[in-house]
Order: structure tokens, then sequence, then C-alpha cells
């Protein structure tokens, strides 16, 4: 070792010990904290293609479009025999069976179908019960409207059956007991309907007026008598 390296090391011991010398090592610059990727108050990610693929929900039917999923609407009918003798202007021993036949007097004279009242043979539309409880003849006249249970008629006069199987009917503010039925249970509009049909039955329709005869081929029209002199 040359003298002129020796003399530098010792300057340079010399110096570190006139310093205070230390063993820890030096700091490196101090750096400025990287931001977080995901901070927690970002709002999430979009959703993948595979995160938004989900179970299609099920299309509601148009408007004005039955649901094929929906039960068939009918009106209940009894689980036995329905029967009553009712009394008034117009007396009748009425029954409605759990098929829905009405007899009066022991004659099937109606039977009540899905929402109908039908003839025996189901071959002629007497009354039909629309979803709004409107009530309407075989010709779509206007027959009554039901209320809940309670059938109001064309003329005003309103039928109700009660819990207890009595059946009132209310003509100008007047309610008067027909007769109280054995066997109703839930099936209150089939009975009510049944019993207007019996006491009040939907006018036949009108017969379209037939067009006068036409004079035979040929025919001459009758004289005109002579003036008198």
């Amino acid at each position: 070792m040359s003298r002129a390296n020796s003399s530098f090391i010792v300057l340079a011991l010399l110096f570190t010990a006139a310093c205070g010398g230390s063993d820890k090592p030096a700091k490196g610059p101090e750096m400025e904290p990287v931001a977080s990727a995901a901070p927690a108050d970002m709002p999430a990610p979009p959703a993948t293609a595979d995160t938004a693929a989900a179970k299609p929900a099920t299309d509601a039917p148009a408007p004005g479009v039955p649901d094929p999923s929906a039960a068939p609407a009918t009106l209940a009918l009894p689980t036995a025999t329905a029967k009553a003798d009712l009394k008034g202007k117009k007396a009748a021993k009425l029954e409605v069976k759990s098929d829905g036949t009405v007899a009066s007097g022991g004659k099937a004279v109606a039977k009540v179908t899905g929402m109908t009242l039908q003839s025996p043979d189901g071959g002629k539309t007497f009354l039909t019960v629309g979803s709004d409880g409107a009530v309407t003849t075989g010709d779509g006249g206007s027959y009554g409207s039901f209320s809940g249970d309670d059938l109001t008629m064309a003329k005003g006069d309103k039928l109700t059956l009660g819990d207890d199987g009595t059946l009132t009917m209310t003509t100008g503010g007047k309610a008067a007991p027909l007769g109280k039925f054995d066997g109703a249970g839930t099936a209150k509009r089939a009975v009510v309907l049944a019993s207007a049909f019996v006491l009040a039955p939907p006018a036949a329709p009108a017969a379209a007026a037939k067009p006068a005869a036409a004079p035979a081929a040929g025919a001459k029209p009758a004289a005109k008598p002579a003036p008198k002199k």
C-alpha cells in the first residue's frame, strides 16, 4: 500500500470518529404512500356478463289475454243438496244440487255450470256472471249485479243469503225473509242466482216482427170504392 493511500484511510477514520459514527444504516429517501388500488369509498365495479346472467323473470300476460296458468272461474257449488221452501209472491220448493242442477218443485229447471246458469241439458244459457259481478241474460241484456254475494236485480230488488242460510228479498227498502236454505255453505252466489232465476226469470227475447206478406205475383190491388155522388 502506498503512503498516499494510508494517509487517506487514516483521515477517513479520524473524520468518522469525530462525527460520532453510528452502526445504524443510513435512511433512504422518504417515499410518499401509494394510494390503494381499490379505495373503500369507490363504487363497485360494473357487473360482468357472467354476474349479470340471471334467471329471466316470468313474463306477465298481456292486458286482455287470459293467464293460461290461472284456474278457470267458476261459481262454488254446495257439497250436498242445498234446499229451501221459498214463500212470497212466487212460492217454490227450490233445490241446488252438488252437480249444479237446480230443481223447482222436484223438476230440473236449470244447471249452474262455470259462471253461467244454463238449461238442464246445457243447450241454452239463461244467465252469465261476469268477472266484475255483472249478470247478463242469454241475449246480452242486463239482469242485475253481484256485490259480494248480494244480487241486486235490474228492477232494484235485492237478494241476500245470510250465513245462517236465510234468503232475504229487499224491495223498496223493506226486507222480507223468503225462506231458509239448508246446506248452502259457501255456495252463496250459486244459490242466490238460482233463487233469482226461479223467482224472477229473465224475460224471453222479443220475437222479431214479421214483415207483411207481399201480394202474390200477378194479383191486382183491391179497387177503390167509387165516390158517392
